[in-house]
This record gives structure tokens, C-alpha cells and sequence, in this order.
């Protein structure tokens, strides 16, 4: 920590800006594809338009020189005859919400004031995850440096079970990736994607000294996790032991030692503060007190609800929807492993953490769904049944879904869950922001 003492403002005030300005809404089901829905504070960027066979040759890069095509794994987009299950444009129907349609936001007697749902959100919540992932990073690292050293079948199964294994934490933390994941770009720098195979492979091909100078001239689509899943699994989950090259796996530690750092930034940003910043702990449970980030303890607790919303809206429209829409599995966030669903489901979890401040079954005594149940107890009566049925149709979607993707008879289910989390998302912009909103 050098000696100058920076502070947090700003970001605050970007949250209470963003939120006031944005729509509220249809909580019902919705096309994936529709252009009203709010913008959200995207922490990957948005994916490349599908490629056609002629096109292959990668996702990144100019031309995509270096890559061949490739046909596993990639599937054209399916003909829809008749409109297929979407009628005419051949868009999925909306499916039956299993609850009903909740009437009109509550408006609470005072505004939020409660910093014991923040507190108690931070440390049950975020920085356990953070830990976890800090030590699922150092882990891989570990395996990483094992596996170069020595490249047997058995170290390099157990460095995927560790990459496997730090999804875990990080994907279960994307509701709540604000404040220094965003603002210090640790959430893009381990976690950016789609991978620029073309870059990445000109790194190898090329003869560059792979030096700590050489890694920060890369950018952060040529490290972190889905760099390393590419090394490690190859294009289709198909690499061989005998595929690795001395070069990949001096390419693996380089970029395995800078995850692992990024991970323990991350923790340290908010437990102690890093750069110069003040721990970030601090700055959120002192919202409206001490705090330079957040003026208000409304602020805070719209942070909370708006990374709920973004991350609904990135895992629906996104990681879900826009595959889905293309027919193509190269849109799917961890397809080189075949490890995208588990992704779903985390996130989900991130999402019931962040409103819990536990799981449902054991909420946290101070956290969102408390306060929202003092206020209107059928309204959290009602998130949890949505929660309840977003979860249901995502275990629903048959896997792996990079090759499930394009089957026909698994297309119902994947529009269900997409529609199932658009619908969530409209549950909590329309009936949750507006309680702790100022």
C-alpha cells in the first residue's frame, strides 16, 4: 500500500445515478431478444456474433487466421418450421409463470436505514466468497505449477478439477462483482471472455520471453480463467496429454501466478484495501456515515438489489439468450471445458446469497429478504417462489448444454429458463428496488 490515501467516491454515486435512470420493467416473461430491458453494468463483454463455418478460425482476432474450422462443438442455426414453439418469428412462447403475477410495488413507510444488512451481507456473504475463491486460485496455481512440472495424465485431471473448482466461488460471487471487481478491473481480469484464441495463439507461436513484463502488456482476454480453460481443455473439451507443448505450459504458469494474485487483490480490496484505496468493507457498511462511495445507506442497499438485477439480466439475455437465439454453443461462457451450466447454477446462488444473506432455507437474521418481509411478507413470500422456479427450470436444461445447445427437443427447456430468469429480474427491479430506493 504506498502511502497516499485514495478514496471511493464516485462509485456510489455512478449506482444511485444508473438505477434512478432505469425503466422498470414488465416483470412478465420475455423475448431474450427484446430491446427494452435496462443496461446493465455488463462485467464480460457482450458476445460476437455467431460465425458461420466459412468464418471459423476463432471468436477473436482479425480473420481469424491460425485457427482451423471446425465443426464439433459449432452448430448451425436450427430451421424453425412453422414458426416452431415461438409462432411466427419463431421466438419461445413465454411459459407459464407457476406463481402469480404479484400487483404493484409496495412503498415503505421510511427509507432503508438498515446497516445491518449491510454488514451482515459483507461479512457472511462476500468476503467468505471471496476467501474461498482466493484459496480455490492458489490452488490452481499450485496445480498448474505441478502439472509443468510434471505433465502426467493424473496432474493434469486433478489442475481441471482445481480450474472446475474455482468457478465455484467466483461464479457464486457475480451478483455482487461491484466496488474494486469492477472499479480495479479484477472481475475482468480473471474472469474476461469471449478468449481471444487468435492472440492467444500468436502468443504461443511467437518467441516472446514469457516474463511478469511480458504479462502486463496482455490483455485480459489472454489470461485469467477462460485463457486457462482454453490450455487446459482445448476447443471442444478434447485436448490430449500428448496436445501440450513446453510453450502452453510456460504460457500456463505465467498466467496461472497472475490469477491467483488477481484473486488475493481482490479479497485484500475489500478486507484491507489495496493501491492506496481503503478496505471497501468499510466504505459499504458506512454508507450514509463515513462512507465516500455511498452518501447514503439507500446507496448501498441499491448496490446490492442492482447487482441482483445485472446479474439475472447477463445470465438470461446473455449467457443463456443470445446463445440460445444463435444456435451457437461458441456463445457459451465456458464451453471449452463443457462447463457452462455449472455456471448457471452458481450464479443463481449468487443471487440467492446476495438476498438471503445465507440460503433461503437459513436466512441470514439481517439481510434483504428480512427487511423485505417486515415490510410486505407476501412480497418475499413471492421472490422465493420465483427464486424457487428459476432454479427449477435451469437444473431443467439437459447437458452439457454446449452440445444440448442445438438439439431440438432441449429447446423448450433452455427458453424456459431464460424466460424464467428475464422473469425474476423484472421481480426485482419492479417490487424490490422501489423499497430501497430513496
Amino acid at each position: 500500500m504506498n502511502g497516499r490515501m485514495k478514496l471511493w467516491v464516485g462509485v456510489g454515486a455512478f449506482v444511485i445515478t444508473q438505477a434512478s435512470t432505469q425503466a422498470i420493467a414488465d416483470p412478465t416473461p420475455e423475448s431474450a431478444s427484446t430491446g427494452d430491458r435496462p443496461i446493465a453494468t455488463q462485467p464480460h463483454p457482450v458476445a460476437p456474433a455467431p460465425l458461420s463455418v466459412a468464418q471459423a478460425g476463432g471468436e477473436g482476432g482479425e480473420g481469424g487466421e491460425g485457427i482451423a474450422p471446425q465443426s464439433v462443438g459449432f452448430c448451425a442455426a436450427i430451421a424453425v418450421e412453422g414458426g416452431g414453439e415461438g409462432g411466427e418469428s419463431g421466438a419461445a412462447q413465454p411459459v407459464s409463470s407457476p406463481v402469480r403475477v404479484y400487483d404493484a410495488a409496495t412503498v415503505p413507510a421510511l427509507p432503508f436505514g438498515d446497516r445491518q444488512v449491510l454488514t451482515s451481507f459483507v461479512d457472511t456473504v462476500l468476503l467468505p466468497t471471496y476467501g474461498e475463491l482466493n484459496r480455490a486460485a492458489q490452488r490452481l496455481h499450485r496445480a498448474i505449477a505441478q502439472f509443468a512440472a510434471r505433465p502426467t495424465q493424473a496432474n493434469l485431471q486433478a489442475t481441471r478439477q482445481a480450474w472446475l473448482a474455482a468457478r465455484l466461488p467466483w461464479e457464486s460471487s457475480e451478483a455482487f462483482a461491484f466496488g474494486p471487481a469492477a472499479s480495479l478491473g479484477y472481475d475482468a481480469g480473471l474472469d474476461d471472455w469471449p478468449v481471444n484464441e487468435v492472440d492467444v495463439l500468436a502468443i504461443l507461436q511467437s518467441q516472446d520471453a514469457l516474463t511478469p513484463e511480458y504479462l502486463e502488456t496482455l490483455q485480459t482476454s489472454q489470461k485469467g480463467f477462460h485463457t486457462i480453460e482454453f490450455l487446459l481443455f482445448g476447443r471442444n473439451n478434447d485436448k490430449r496429454l500428448t496436445d501440450f507443448t513446453p510453450r502452453e505450459l510456460e504460457y500456463l504458469q505465467l498466467i496461472g501466478a497472475d490469477f491467483a494474485a488477481t484473486a488475493e487483490n481482490l479479497l485484500a480490496s475489500w478486507a484491507e484495501g489495496v493501491e492506496g484505496y481503503p478496505a471497501y468493507r468499510k466504505e459499504f457498511v458506512e454508507a450514509g456515515d463515513r462512507s465516500t462511495a455511498y452518501p447514503t445507506p439507500q446507496a448501498a442497499a441499491t448496490e446490492l438489489v442492482q447487482g441482483i438485477i445485472d446479474i439475472l439480466d447477463e445470465l438470461g439475455a446473455v449467457k443463456i439468450g443470445e446463445a440460445l437465439d444463435a444456435q451457437n454453443p461458441f456463445l457459451l461462457e465456458s464451453r471449452f471445458s463443457h462447463s457452462s451450466l455449472q455456471d448457471f447454477y452458481q450464479n443463481l446462488r449468487s443471487v440467492e446469497l446476495t438476498y438471503f444473506a445465507g440460503s433461503a432455507s437459513r436466512p441470514g437474521r439481517h439481510s434483504l429478504s428480512r427487511y423485505v418481509a417486515s415490510i410486505d411478507p407476501s412480497l418475499d413470500t413471492q421472490v422465493r417462489q420465483y427464486l424457487l422456479a428459476a432454479e427449477s427450470a435451469v437444473k431443467a436444461i439437459p447437458g452439457p448444454i454446449e452440445t444440448t445447445l442445438c438439439d431440438p427437443a432441449a429447446k423448450p427447456q433452455i427458453a424456459a429458463a431464460r424466460d424464467s430468469l428475464l422473469t425474476l429480474r423484472g421481480v426485482f427491479e419492479q417490487w424490490i428496488m422501489p423499497l430501497v430506493q430513496e
